[in-house]
């Protein structure tokens, strides 16, 4: 009787142990839930501030062409193609990010990570695309110079000042770029090592 007592007792303490161990497991499940959301959410954020700042530079580049081009000498059908050239790129960017934001940051993290696997692809798909528009805008660039100012000595002094503009500009484009390819595959990384920790 005494011994069934203890045995009892001893059982009652153990459950009580593996209630307590579940709680507390419950609870840092729960804790890296949410570090691992906020985590992405400051991802994402910083994912959708590089779309905004290539947004803000397509608009001041498309007040450039209709103000300046013209005035200068250059065709409007360059000026018409530049602007164009930065419409597309605006739509590509809105179509590249549209779902990265709070519902799909927030929802189950299957769908975030497809989220992110896309956008990587669209990114490192779109600069070879880039890379050929910007030349092919390089060179009408020059031809309408060259035209324009009648002058070729000056034309390539313009052409060259252009040129390290143009690769300052691409130097930025490309860190920005990496940055959002590194952000998307980190999200991805950290939703992967998420599901293998969970299947342990």
């Amino acid at each position: 009787m005494e011994n069934n007592e203890i045995n009892n007792a001893e059982l009652e303490t153990m459950r009580a142990q593996i209630a307590l161990l579940k709680e507390k497991l419950d609870k840092e499940t729960i804790v890296s839930e949410k570090l691992l959301r906020d985590t992405m959410r400051h991802k994402a954020k910083s994912i959708n501030t590089n779309a905004w700042v290539s947004v803000g530079a397509s608009i001041f580049v498309i007040f450039w062409a209709l103000t300046f081009l013209p005035s200068e000498g250059f065709s409007w059908w360059f000026a018409g193609a530049t602007i164009l050239m930065m419409l597309v790129c605006d739509l590509f960017t809105w179509k590249y990010h549209k779902d990265v934001n709070t519902k799909t940051m927030s929802g189950d993290l299957l769908t975030v990570a497809k989220v992110m696997k896309q956008l990587r692809d669209n990114y490192q798909k779109w600069l070879k695309y880039s890379i050929a528009m910007i030349a092919v805008w390089f060179t009408w660039f020059s031809i309408e110079l060259c035209i324009s100012l009648k002058d070729w000595k000056l034309a390539i002094i313009m052409i060259v000042a252009l040129f390290i503009g143009l690769a300052i500009g691409a130097f930025i484009g490309l860190r920005m770029h990496k940055s959002v390819i590194r952000n998307a595959e980190e999200i991805i990384s950290q939703i992967e090592e998420n599901k293998e920790n969970d299947e342990k």
